[in-house]
């Protein structure tokens, strides 16, 4: 028994606790990079092969981030080579594989709206305690866990380094610390993109711990697994749209019952939170876990009879459920070609919200123009400083200068034209118009 539970541990921790981390959660990581604005944001910021430019952590300066990063298959696309080099797109999606190391980490990737809470580990009895060795009993619920202290790849962290990504006295200081920001920025939008399974935003922990088929040790989300094998890493889809919002946590949940698990959590079913089992008699009125998604006012108990029974559909014509009548009794359940519908609605829209949210880390844009001196302007920020650098033709940037903005008007701060370079580049560190932390950048070639 000891033998047993110490191979289920191992499993659990070597499997994806997540959207499957070297093909779902890796797919959807570059689809969010390749809509967004990211490729022209580096573009400007001196990385002219924009997403395809190679940017190196070298392994001595990260030990430990190499060391998890060589525990992912190369054959992925997501692993640097031994002077810690690879592009930027792989970087971001090397972020994305990384959220879930330790896999305690993925504990902190729910968020159920209707009670405000993230993980609570299930009582499963003896085969619960064995699986749930090495997970806490509760998880910071994925809108916390992106700004806390604990999580390696915070906002903070990314923030910290997308600014050194511009001040960075050196070519390659300024390329470890970009790569950082995206390996961050990569691990953040995964965050978020977990919750694109209905199990984590309806309280569902049991359904995380399903029999996959690959023996006793192969336990995980089916729904997960079928994304895997469904769509690998090349065939996730792209963003059906770009979801923008004001403040950070508004991507997870909000007021407006817009975010991303506010909609998955009231649009689908989870294993265990289907309608319960009922007996037919004259009126069927199956009792629901959750208010939403409700059922119609009338099933079709004469097609639910046949064999296969019948299917639920939601407004958009997606399969919800299965419904059927055996004995005298009404159950539900969802099969695999249920999923299969689910995540053709379901991966383009986490591809939207991981999108938007990597727009929104990007957003802060500053305007640099030279006349007698040298203006930084902007619409939308709040207080903050202002660093101006200069780029020699060596590649190297020095400072030239910092200033105060009060959030007051459209000209942030006036510096002194530097006597030499060939380009200036401007930084804010502050707060936007919302109060939300931002890192704004512009950048301008300087005429001698």
């Amino acid at each position: 028994m000891k033998r047993l539970a110490v191979l289920l541990v191992i499993a659990l921790s070597a499997q994806a606790f997540a959207w499957e981390a070297q093909t779902t959660q890796a797919g959807l990581a570059e689809q969010a990079a390749l809509s967004s604005r990211l490729h022209k944001r580096l573009v400007t910021l001196g990385f002219g092969g924009g997403l395809f430019e190679s940017l190196t952590i070298p392994p001595a300066d990260a030990p430990a981030l190499i060391a998890d990063l060589k525990l992912l298959s190369p054959t992925h696309g997501s692993v640097p080579d031994a002077r810690g080099r690879q592009t930027a797109l792989a970087w971001i999606a090397a972020g994305a594989a990384l959220a879930d190391i330790p896999a305690a980490h993925g504990a902190n990737h729910f968020y159920d709206p209707s009670t405000k809470l993230g993980w609570v580990r299930p009582g499963l009895g003896l085969r619960g305690m064995m699986l749930n060795l090495g997970l806490p009993a509760k998880g910071v619920a994925a809108p916390d866990w992106i700004v806390d202290k604990s999580n390696p790849f915070n906002l903070n962290g990314f923030l910290d380094q997308y600014a050194k990504a511009v001040t960075g006295s050196t070519p390659g200081e300024r390329s470890r610390a970009m790569a950082a920001a995206l390996v961050a920025a990569g691990a953040m939008i995964h965050t978020l993109g977990d919750l694109g399974n209905p199990a984590r935003v309806r309280g569902d922990a049991e359904a995380m711990f399903a029999p996959l088929g690959g023996g006793p040790e192969d336990l995980g989300s089916r729904f997960e697994r079928i994304a895997a094998l469904a769509y690998g890493r090349l065939g996730v889809p792209a963003p059906s749209r770009v979801i923008t919002r004001q403040h950070l946590r508004d991507y997870f949940t909000s007021a407006d019952g817009q975010g991303f698990a506010d909609m998955i959590s009231k649009t689908y079913f989870s294993p265990n939170t289907l309608p319960e089992a009922t007996h037919i008699g004259e009126d069927v009125h199956p009792h629901l876990v959750r208010a939403q998604p409700a059922l119609p006012t009338r099933l079709n108990l004469m097609a639910a009879s046949r064999d296969d029974g019948t299917t639920l559909r939601a407004p958009d014509g997606t399969c919800l459920a299965r419904y059927r009548v055996d004995h005298g009794t009404l159950t539900f359940a969802i099969d695999d070609d249920c999923v299969l519908e689910q995540l053709a609605a379901i991966l383009p829209e986490t591809a939207s919200y991981e999108t938007g949210l990597l727009d929104f880390l990007l957003r802060g844009e500053l305007t640099l123009t030279v006349g007698s001196q040298v203006v930084v302007a902007s619409k939308g920020l709040g207080p903050g400083t202002v660093e101006l650098v200069v780029e020699d033709d060596r590649g190297v940037r020095t400072p030239a200068g910092t200033a105060q903005y009060t959030g007051t008007g459209d000209e942030l701060a006036h510096f002194n034209v530097p006597p030499a370079g060939t380009r200036v580049l401007a930084v804010f560190r502050g707060a936007d118009a919302a109060g939300e932390p931002i890192v704004a950048i512009g950048a301008l070639p300087l005429q001698h």
